[in-house]
């Protein structure tokens, strides 16, 4: 079954451009929080990577990254994607809740909760 876009379709190019920033913007962090040990102090408590933390690199780049490239090009297009955005709403809300949690018991900087805080809005925004 193909998806069809409605003939009084409009695109959302807001929330699409939302999605691909928050797309950029995921890759962009996972990518310096490897790699810089000034960026890490930012958002782990001992300067360190948190290997349970680290687990979850394959599933934001699947869920989060891709599930907010795939929703942004179905906004483009007029398209609804309940599914799509379902997921990704679920993926986002796990791990905001994840890191408010693991922030809270860690006494870790706030940084990460501060930006799932702002990617889950985002994200509950662009998906409506």
């Amino acid at each position: 079954m193909t998806a069809t876009a409605r003939v009084d379709a409009v695109p959302d190019r807001a929330a699409a451009g939302y999605l691909v920033a928050q797309a950029v913007v995921v890759l962009l962090w996972w990518g310096t929080v490897l790699f810089s040990e000034t960026v890490r102090t930012w958002f782990f408590p001992y300067g360190g990577l948190d290997p349970a933390f680290v687990a979850f690199l394959l599933p934001d780049l699947v869920f989060i990254v891709g599930g907010s490239l795939l929703v942004a090009r179905r906004k483009l297009r007029g398209e609804a994607a309940p599914r799509a955005s379902g997921i990704l709403l679920g993926a986002v809300g796990y791990a905001t809740l994840y890191t408010f949690v693991w922030t809270l018991l860690l006494r870790a900087p706030p940084g990460g909760a501060i930006a799932m805080a702002v990617l889950g809005i985002g994200t509950w925004r662009a998906c409506r």
